[in-house]
């Protein structure tokens, strides 16, 4: 991991369900996961691979992507000098109603090239680590350019859900697989075959996903690596770096660091 990776999150202020990100120098990969809402992103230097069940898609400096709701995937750099990208994460909510409408089939991820886009991207990126009173009528041009398509994921199994319950509570202390099966109703194994078919990872992938957000959240109200370790349900700080960067690109070190060049 390059001595300067860095990955920051921006938050609009008054558009809880639009984030922009910020990441540098990361030549880390990421696990397979799914995000909640539809993710555009832009490459600024180095190249970025997704990998999910639709295949690999490769974007390259001033190309981008976009990743639907609920789409399981893994992503890294697609060279060893690693990258820098742009990433908004957009609540299917604030898009026009009718690009939320359900489709029989998740869409895949998939890239594209278009030099207004980009430019667009920087703009929005810009706009919310601003809280810009424009950042909605930004998110409506971009997505009217790329013409995204973001119908929210098929809704999980209430067994799912349930699971989902226990552990978003108290993500430092989910139970075993056994207790968490229990709480939800299931067996142990069919619990992880539903979140395999609902989330695209199994329970305790889907948890430690979980502490690791826990412990960014931390991180970012300014709590001390080793305290937020801690709070997050990790042995010590080195049990936490090697699960944050695994799941987030970078060290907990470089996560909420604010380089200059960000969001610009």
């Amino acid at each position: 991991m390059p001595p300067h990776a860095v990955l920051e999150v921006f938050r609009h202020p008054a558009l809880p369900g639009l984030e922009a990100v910020y990441g540098a120098g990361v030549a880390a990969d990421i696990a397979r996961h799914a995000h909640r809402k539809l993710v555009v992103g832009l490459c600024l230097s180095g190249g970025r691979r997704i990998v999910s069940a639709g295949g690999q898609i490769l974007a390259g400096p001033g190309e981008g992507f976009c990743i639907p709701p609920g789409a399981a995937h893994a992503c890294g750099p697609a060279g060893a000098s690693g990258h820098s990208y742009l990433a908004l994460a957009v609540d299917p909510a604030l898009l026009a109603p009718g690009r939320r409408q359900p489709s029989p089939r998740l869409p895949a991820p998939r890239c594209w090239r278009d030099a207004g886009a980009a430019a667009l991207c920087r703009l929005l990126a810009g706009a919310v680590a601003r809280g810009d009173g424009c950042a909605p009528d930004l998110l409506r041009e971009l997505a009217d350019r790329l013409d995204v398509q973001a119908p929210p994921p098929p809704r999980p199994h209430p067994a799912t859900l349930r699971a989902m319950a226990v552990i978003d509570a108290a993500p430092q202390a989910a139970p075993p697989l056994a207790d968490l099966a229990r709480l939800a109703g299931v067996s142990p194994f069919h619990l992880e075959r539903l979140f395999a078919r609902n989330l695209g990872v199994p329970p305790g992938e889907y948890a430690l996903a979980r502490r690791v957000a826990l412990a960014a959240a931390r991180i970012a109200a300014g709590d001390g690596l080793a305290e937020a370790a801690l709070a997050a349900g990790f042995y010590d700080q080195s049990h936490l770096t090697r699960h944050f960067r695994r799941r987030m690109g970078v060290t907990p070190g470089g996560y909420g660091r604010r380089p200059s060049e960000a969001a610009t």
